[in-house]
């Protein structure tokens, strides 16, 4: 394409703007088979592109025009870029009886195997011996990471990486989980109040 067809369609030229539309038309319909959004078809991303299209031509640079048929080419990704955005964002609105694409409802996803109530004390619980963590000190946390992370090697590289006994090691380990079951046991009764 060379320049003058711009200029023409930055006019308001009708046929060179279809000109324009025709040359990039390729770049659009492989754009538009890419993608795939509810409540649009082909021929209305087909139509986005045409309007991303009418509405650059005028914004063309002069100076430019050697380029413009690659800034076309980005006006149309990002006005389809910018309508998948703005479907996306909308919640769809469905239904629990409606199925997926897996033919399941929603309904039949929302019984769970294991006990609501089995997962809010066990999910209670670890809060409590992260709260018992938080009480340690950073020696006594980092002594219990190296057990936790292997409980038959750890202590021994702890005390090797930290240039540390290992018996003082080992009891250290010992009085920060006497330390952090003592927490559990005073703080046990520290549940919700219903």
């Amino acid at each position: 394409m060379n320049s003058n067809i711009f200029i023409q369609a930055k006019n308001g030229n009708r046929e060179a703007i279809e000109f324009v539309i025709k040359t990039v038309e390729p770049f659009i319909f492989k754009q538009c088979r890419r993608m795939k959004l509810q409540e649009h078809d082909f021929e209305d991303l087909c139509q986005i592109s045409y309007e991303a299209i009418i509405k650059a031509i005028p914004k063309l640079d002069d100076k430019h025009l050697d380029s413009a048929p690659s800034y076309l080419m980005k006006c149309i990704h990002n006005a389809l870029k910018y309508e998948a955005r703005r479907i996306l964002a909308k919640p769809q609105d469905t239904s629990l009886d409606s199925e997926d694409k897996d033919g399941i409802t929603h309904a039949e996803k929302l019984v769970a195997k294991e006990n609501t109530e089995s997962i809010f004390f066990r999910d209670e619980n670890s809060s409590r011996v992260k709260d018992a963590f938080m009480t340690l000190t950073p020696e006594e946390k980092t002594v219990l990471s190296y057990f936790i992370q292997d409980p038959y090697g750890g202590i021994k590289r702890y005390s090797e990486l930290y240039d540390t006994d290992y018996r003082k090691a080992r009891y250290l380990k010992d009085k920060t989980l006497k330390k952090m079951k003592s927490y559990l046991e005073t703080h046990k009764d520290d549940d919700f109040l219903f």
